[in-house]
């Protein structure tokens, strides 16, 4: 009975791993999306790679350009200024990108390798350089995903999916499990 719920435990924590990890982006293989044209020729079926997706940050400005100026009459006598026509605008609204959309694609770790012990050996990895700071729950909750995120933003990757690099510097998985992929 204790085997059957740790395995039922351990099919829960994949679903519900699958489901929360891809809320930051998506995590892609050949048995998910055998046809992705992202993916690299050489990826085996069982190979993941994450896609973030960063959508473009667009600013509206709105100016007033002047078309005729105000024209003004001055009292010789008095210095007293006088406007004879107002000045007149056009009001341009324009929108530019202040920062472009991006996308990334990394090798990353297959959700089914998100067991409970996997996922409490990299809170703790998270704890020990001081990106995480919760209980080694085993869970992929979302303060453990902000510290993944917090953590490979030095990687130059924005992501709360676990990045082969970051499992491979933490000792999760060892290089042999990903000879196929190539970065």
């Amino acid at each position: 009975m204790a085997r059957y719920r740790h395995i039922l435990s351990m099919t829960a924590l994949a679903l519900l791993t699958g489901a929360t990890i891809t809320q930051g982006g998506q995590i892609v293989s050949r048995l998910t999306h055998p046809d992705h044209a992202m993916l690299p020729e050489n990826a085996g079926p069982t190979d993941c790679f994450g896609h973030e997706f960063t959508p473009a940050v667009i600013e509206t400005v709105t100016e007033k350009i002047p078309l005729k100026p105000a024209r003004l009459a001055v009292d010789l006598e008095t210095g007293e200024t006088t406007v004879i026509r107002k000045a007149t605008f056009k009001t341009m609204t324009m929108q530019r990108i202040v920062t472009p959309r991006s996308e990334q694609w990394f090798p990353a770790v297959c959700p089914h390798k998100y067991t409970e012990n996997f996922v409490q050996s990299l809170q703790r990895a998270l704890k020990a350089r001081g990106f995480y700071s919760g209980p080694l729950t085993g869970w992929m909750d979302e303060e453990t995903k902000i510290a993944v995120k917090l953590y490979q933003r030095k990687l130059d990757l924005d992501s709360p999916i676990v990045a082969k690099v970051t499992a491979e510097e933490f000792g999760l998985v060892s290089h042999s499990d990903f000879d196929g992929i190539k970065n």
